[in-house]
Order: structure tokens, then C-alpha cells, then sequence
């Protein structure tokens, strides 16, 4: 670089334009003589701190440190390599590769092919690049798209996204838009509808506006404000959906609140309380706790505390635990009643219900009551019916050609 134009140190130099390369002082200003801009068609050097006070446009931009301030926009056709520096634009920045090793911060619109940030970014309008990769904290004010983007500490893009990745290690809060594939470790948050691929959160997610994608796993809690689609649901505390819920399969460690229907083609299993404010259709369900809907239908039923519907259950095999009870008509070709659980009409092929477990009305085919048993209503049989000691009865068993019809 011989013959490169040289700014001496703490210099204030004013140039246009640069055929070959420019080699810039620690402590220079640089301005333009009578254009708006100063262009370089070569490779600038800073070789430290600068204040460039117009637009700058070069083919490559390097340093080793310092603070860089250009008071415009900054065009660089090639690469961007500051090691240990801090870059601010006050406009907006276009470039190719750009590596900067403490801080860039872009008051308007951000597009490269790769950038990589030790520190922190902060981007004022849009940013538009590849694969992004920023070690601490990283902040976009307005629309954010990439193929990848990596944050080691958190991440605010306050618009829209458009990612296939999105890796953070601790918090990220996005506009809405599409994400793929979305992996952190603490905190996520969508503003806006979220459509993605995968979600996979160590702590908690929380979605407006509702989402629609495949698989869901987070460590905490799920809160979605809106309806929301999903193939599996893996939530290890508890869900919160103000909207429709419809999926492949649940698993839910805590509690599932979903304010309007549900539909599961595969197997919900909750640990705690379910409670659905519409209808609820599963091939299987599994809670531990307590069921609430208006209206529960599956192949499989089993729950350990209490039933509550308003217009009924029906399934192929129903059974509730020891010491539960179903609130609202019971409809299956098997129920099971564990011990000292209380129900009220029950509609089945085959009853069995154990030891000082109690029922309002039974209509079914086969009955077979434990000792205690207490059947305070009607019971009405087609094949077979067996009692152990100690059964009452409101009214005698009565043996019929054919079952009252089921309310569902």
C-alpha cells in the first residue's frame, strides 16, 4: 500500500475520492471537499479511533481498534474486518462480509451477506442478512431477515422476522413472522402470530395473536394469546391458550387451560388440571388431576380426580381413580369406577365398579358392583348384573330388551 493516500494522525482531511487505497490515522476526521461523499476505491485502514463526517463508500473497510463514527451511510462493496472496534453509522450500512469485534450500532437500515458482532448490535430500521452471529445483546428496530441468527446474551427484533434459525442463549422477543427453528435457553416471546417449525425453550414462551407449527418444547410455561396449531406439545410446568388448540399429541407436567375447543388426534396426558372451555376430542386422555369441558370425547379416558362436563363423555374405555368423581353424563363400551369414587348417569356395554364407589343412574349391559357400592337412582341392565355385600340400592334392578338412549 505504497501508494495509498495517507491522513496523518489527528489530521482533519478533506477528500472526495480515493483511486487506490487510504490509510487513516488514530484520531483524523475525515470530510468531503465538495461532494456529499467520500469514495474510495480501495481498501480504507483505520488505524484508530475516526470521525468520518459524511457518507462513506469503499471497497473494503479494516481496523485493529478503536472508535469508528461515520455520520452517514456507509457503502462497502467487499468485507468489513474490525477487530477491536466500535462502529457506528449514523445512516445506513450495505455491505458483504462485516466482522466486528465490540459493538455496531446503525441508525438506519442494515444489509450484508454475513455479519458477525462480539459485542452488542443495535440496528435503528431494517436488517436483511445471512448468518448472523452477535456474542452479547442484539436489538432491531424494525424487520428482521436471515437465514440464522445466533445471540449468546438476548435479543429484541421489534418488527417482523423472517429466519430459519434462531438461537439464543437467553432471552428473545420477536414482532411475529416465521422462525423455523427456534432454540433458547430462557425466554421467548412473539409480539405478532408466529408460524415455526419447531420451538424448543428452556423457561418460558409466550405468543400474541396465536401461532401455527410443529413441534413445542418448553421447559416452563406456554402462554398463547390466540388460537393455536401444533404436531407435539411438550410443556413441562403449564399452558395457557385464549383460542382453539389443535395438535397431534400433548404432554403437559402442570396444568393446560385452553379457553375454546381442543382437538388432539393422538394422546393427551396432563399431570395436573385440564380445563377446556369448549369441546374436547382426543384418541387418548390421560390427567392426573382434574378434566373440565363442556363436552369430552375419546377413544381412552383416564383420570385420577374429577370429570366436569356440561353436556357429557363418551369414549370406548373410560376409568376414573380411586376417590374421583364425574360431574355430567358418562357414555363408553367400558367404564371402570375406582374405589370410593362418586359419578352420576352412566351409559356402557360393561360396568365395573369398585368397593363404596357410588352413581346416580346406570343404564348398561353387563354390571358388576363391589362391596359398599351405592346406586342412588335407577339401574336398568340387558345381560347381567353381579353385586358384592353390602350394595343399596334406590330402586330394584330392571332387566330390559333394550338401553335408554344416551343424551351424546
Amino acid at each position: 500500500m505504497d501508494d495509498a493516500v495517507r491522513v496523518r494522525r489527528g489530521e482533519t482531511a478533506e477528500i472526495d475520492t480515493v483511486e487506490g487505497s487510504l490509510i487513516v490515522g488514530e484520531g483524523s476526521e475525515l470530510k468531503p471537499k465538495a461532494a456529499s461523499a467520500i469514495l474510495v476505491k480501495g481498501e480504507v485502514e483505520f488505524e484508530g479511533s475516526c470521525e468520518v463526517l459524511s457518507r462513506l463508500e469503499a471497497k473494503s473497510m479494516r481496523s485493529e481498534r478503536g472508535r469508528i463514527h461515520v455520520h452517514g451511510d456507509l457503502t462497502v462493496q467487499d468485507s468489513i474486518d474490525l477487530e477491536e472496534v466500535e462502529l457506528t453509522v449514523d445512516g445506513s450500512l450495505k455491505a458483504g462480509d462485516v466482522d466486528v469485534g465490540k459493538s455496531l450500532s446503525v441508525k438506519s437500515d442494515l444489509s450484508c451477506t454475513e455479519l458477525d458482532v462480539g459485542g452488542r448490535l443495535d440496528v435503528g430500521g431494517n436488517l436483511d442478512g445471512g448468518d448472523i452471529r452477535v456474542g452479547g445483546t442484539a436489538s432491531v428496530e424494525g424487520d428482521l431477515k436471515a437465514k440464522e441468527l445466533r445471540v449468546g446474551g438476548s435479543v429484541d427484533a421489534k418488527g417482523s422476522v423472517d429466519l430459519n434459525r434462531l438461537d439464543v442463549g437467553g432471552v428473545a422477543k420477536v414482532g411475529g413472522g416465521r422462525i423455523d427453528d427456534i432454540s433458547v435457553g430462557g425466554v421467548f416471546e412473539s409480539r405478532g402470530k408466529l408460524n415455526f417449525k419447531e420451538i424448543d425453550v428452556g423457561g418460558k414462551v409466550k405468543i400474541a395473536v396465536g401461532g401455527e407449527g410443529g413441534r413445542i418444547s418448553v421447559g416452563g410455561m406456554l402462554d398463547i394469546d390466540g388460537p393455536l396449531g401444533f404436531g407435539e406439545l411438550d410443556v413441562g410446568g403449564g399452558v395457557s391458550v385464549r383460542g382453539t388448540a389443535k395438535g397431534a399429541k400433548v404432554d403437559v407436567g402442570g396444568n393446560i387451560e385452553v379457553s375454546d375447543s381442543a382437538t388432539i388426534e393422538g394422546e393427551l396426558d396432563v399431570g395436573g388440571v385440564a380445563s377446556i372451555g369448549g369441546e374436547l376430542r382426543a384418541r387418548e386422555i390421560d390427567v392426573g388431576g382434574s378434566l373440565q369441558a363442556k363436552v369430552c370425547s375419546a377413544d381412552e379416558i383416564e383420570v385420577g380426580g374429577e370429570v366436569k362436563t356440561e353436556s357429557g363423555t363418551k369414549a370406548k374405555e373410560f376409568e376414573i381413580g380411586r376417590g374421583g368423581r364425574v360431574k355430567g353424563p358418562l357414555i363408553a363400551e367400558r367404564v371402570e369406577v375406582g374405589e370410593g369414587a362418586s359419578v352420576e348417569d352412566i351409559y356402557a356395554d360393561s360396568l365395573e365398579m369398585d368397593d363404596n364407589a357410588s352413581a346416580r343412574n346406570v343404564y348398561a349391559k353387563k354390571v358388576r358392583l363391589g362391596p359398599g357400592c351405592r346406586i342412588s337412582g335407577d339401574i336398568v341392565y340387558t345381560e347381567e348384573i353381579e353385586s358384592g355385600e353390602g350394595v343399596r340400592l334406590g330402586s330394584e334392578p330392571k332387566k330390559a330388551e333394550k338401553l335408554p338412549q344416551p343424551p351424546i
